[in-house]
């Protein structure tokens, strides 16, 4: 039962790990005022995209590869970057 649960997190967990980190990458571009370091945008942004994905699909609200499940990763990790470059201005 273990491995079936490992084996469904590593498939699943590529996806938001891919996004939020390209996401987090590209903002560090994109919010011009931004001070924060870059290794540290794309890992708030990559986390939040995967935990924002395995609570929604892990809990059954969305299916794997629906339109909403990449929309709410998208918006995490957008989320996750722009507070992560708000905490680095201060």
């Amino acid at each position: 039962m273990l491995s079936l649960l490992l084996a469904w997190l590593a498939n699943s967990s590529v996806m938001p790990l891919l996004v939020g980190g390209a996401i987090g990458a590209a903002s560090k571009r994109v919010l011009r005022p931004c001070v924060g370091r870059l290794r540290r945008q794309v890992a708030w942004a990559a986390l939040a995209a995967l935990l924002v994905h395995l609570a929604l699909v892990g809990s059954g609200l969305l299916r794997d590869g629906a339109m909403l499940d990449y929309a709410s990763v998208l918006a995490a990790a957008v989320a996750a970057s722009v507070l992560a470059c708000m905490r680095g201005a201060r």
